[in-house]
């Protein structure tokens, strides 16, 4: 059986045109606008249109480090984003 690799290994996973953090983004926000609907769905879709952009000016892995600062998710053997002081 034939199996097909990506010509770069480094590069990150890419659905369409986004990556993939981009793309379950704007996914979610697409169906969260489609349910709220009227003027809030379009705001919604108003504040994807400015985040992509404005997100692909930020290195590789800003998201997940962004929801890690904010105290959303957490890094195994990491210290909290509180911490200031890291002792060995």
């Amino acid at each position: 059986m034939d199996e097909r690799l990506p010509q770069y290994l480094h590069g990150p996973v890419q659905i369409l045109w986004f990556g993939s953090d981009e793309f379950i983004l704007v996914m979610s926000t697409i169906f969260v606008a489609v349910i709220v609907g009227g003027m809030v769905g379009w705001m919604l879709i108003g504040a994807l249109l400015l985040f992509i952009p404005w997100k692909r000016t930020k290195p590789r892995g800003f998201l997940s480090h962004l929801t890690w600062r904010w105290g959303l998710v957490r890094f195994r053997h990491y210290p909290g984003p509180t911490q200031t002081r890291f002792f060995e």
